[in-house]
């Protein structure tokens, strides 16, 4: 199980800074997702060879993203650190929930896939509920 800590006023100046550079700390998932599949076509547009490190964006949708799934789902942002790493991610109680939004936009990132990010956060938040009514 990893390590979870509470994210120091640096990790959460960073969050602030990732959500002000989307323009969306409201958690808009309609709009992030639309956002993601701009940028990630854009980014397909462009050669292989010629296309830049899509992992500050990556970061700031997956940020965003995470952001929605926190506000709806009661999580809170907390740093999680095991053997592989540290990453951050989004923990609640009852049931010990643990996602990692920044892996899951990646994901889906390198897949190509579109028009994904709100019926995964909607399934995401609905699975945390269920998890919680369980406990």
């Amino acid at each position: 199980m990893p390590t979870i800590t509470e994210l120091d006023d640096a990790e959460r100046a960073w969050v602030a800074e990732r959500l002000a550079l989307l323009g969306r700390a409201d958690g808009d998932i309609v709009a992030l997702g639309a956002a993601y599949d701009a940028a990630l076509r854009g980014w397909t547009s462009v050669p292989p060879e010629e296309r830049p490190d899509p992992n500050e964006l990556i970061n700031r949708l997956g940020v965003g993203f995470g952001e929605h799934v926190r506000r709806r789902a009661g999580l809170a942002w907390v740093v999680a650190s095991d053997e592989h790493g540290t990453e951050l991610a989004l923990h609640g109680q009852p049931g010990d929930v643990l996602l990692y939004p920044a892996n899951l936009v990646a994901k889906r990132w390198v897949a190509g896939e579109t028009g994904v990010l709100p019926d995964l956060a909607a399934a995401l938040i609905e699975q945390v509920t269920s998890i919680r009514e369980q406990r």
